[in-house]
């Protein structure tokens, strides 16, 4: 997400298996939980259906410097899948902030979203994924104590959890959450950035940043998961059923130029391994690519 406002570097990677293979169109998959840049990583598990998990990310094109700022993680154990995106930070004297205080509010979310979603519990799976959504923000509040700006770090992003053959949503932000269901494309998110982007010149990049951003009130108000207790009032969260065949597609903003350049058919028509390498090795004719980051999860009888 840019908004003139962090990158976000994954946890360290826990193992299951250090193996490796590369498949006949060059993706290189890993069997592990967590997401080493560029990389894209597999596991399979059978629940009331059975269901496929594959993700990539790929760096953005702006500069050098700038890092990747995408995370994605998934653990078919628990049927868990999630992206984030941090906010990306000003360049401060032409140098792009390393370290960057939005990478340690990112790595803050995930580290606790994923211990309360990777834990047995006899709760819905809205009332977990809210908590691991309310856990996540608090762990970026502690991790921004002392931080002088009112600018804070912060990430936005979707998880998400399978189970009893639906999927179940939480996101904030820009984040891309589609459903492929008998070859029609459809999204279950919408980006909260959009009335900001519509009026963008109607403010300055101060106001959209700390008095728009978490702001509920504000008719262009947008969430962060910042820090701020006011942006659970931007967390949405709802359920869908799934069918054999379904398809769904979690994707951060930098894969929006992609997604914009293809008729929703041929999206709608791409198995895991197209959609992860064309997405990942788009470049639009003119301008940067952002990070762009995706996980498809593919249902199977």
């Amino acid at each position: 997400m840019n908004y003139k406002a962090a990158f976000a570097h994954p946890i360290p990677l826990r193992f299951i298996n250090k193996s490796c293979y590369t498949n006949s169109v060059g993706l290189k998959y890993i069997h592990i939980n967590t997401c080493p840049r560029g990389k894209i990583h597999i596991q399979q598990r059978s629940l009331s259906m059975r269901f496929i998990m594959k993700g990539a990310t790929e760096k953005n094109t702006c500069y050098a410097d700038k890092p990747d700022e995408d995370y994605f993680f998934f653990d078919e154990a628990s049927g868990f899948a999630m992206i984030l995106d941090g906010v990306t930070r000003d360049r401060e004297n032409g140098i792009y902030p390393n370290p960057s205080p939005a990478c340690r509010a990112c790595n803050a979310f995930a580290e606790a979203a994923q211990a309360v979603l990777l834990n047995k519990s006899d709760a819905s799976p809205i009332a977990r994924l809210k908590a691991a959504a309310y856990a996540g923000n608090e762990a970026v509040a502690l991790a921004n104590e002392g931080f002088s700006s009112p600018f804070l770090p912060g990430t936005v992003g979707v998880l998400t959890l399978f189970s009893e053959n639906k999927l179940y949503y939480a996101y904030i932000g820009d984040s891309n959450g589609i459903l492929i269901s008998n070859g029609t494309m459809s999204y279950f998110t919408e980006p909260q950035t959009a009335e900001v982007h519509r009026h963008r010149k109607e403010f300055t990049s101060d106001e959209i940043r700390t008095v728009i951003c978490n702001n509920p009130s504000h008719p262009c108000g947008y969430g962060v998961w910042n820090g701020r207790p006011s942006s659970a009032e931007f967390l949405r969260v709802g359920e869908l059923p799934l069918s054999v065949g379904d398809k769904v597609f979690l994707c951060t903003d930098g894969v929006d130029p992609f997604l914009a350049s293809l008729p929703a058919e041929a999206v709608a028509a791409m198995d895991a391994d197209a959609f992860l390498s064309r997405a990942m090795a788009y470049l639009r004719p003119e301008g940067h690519m952002d990070d762009r980051t995706a996980v498809v999860i593919s249902t199977f009888e």
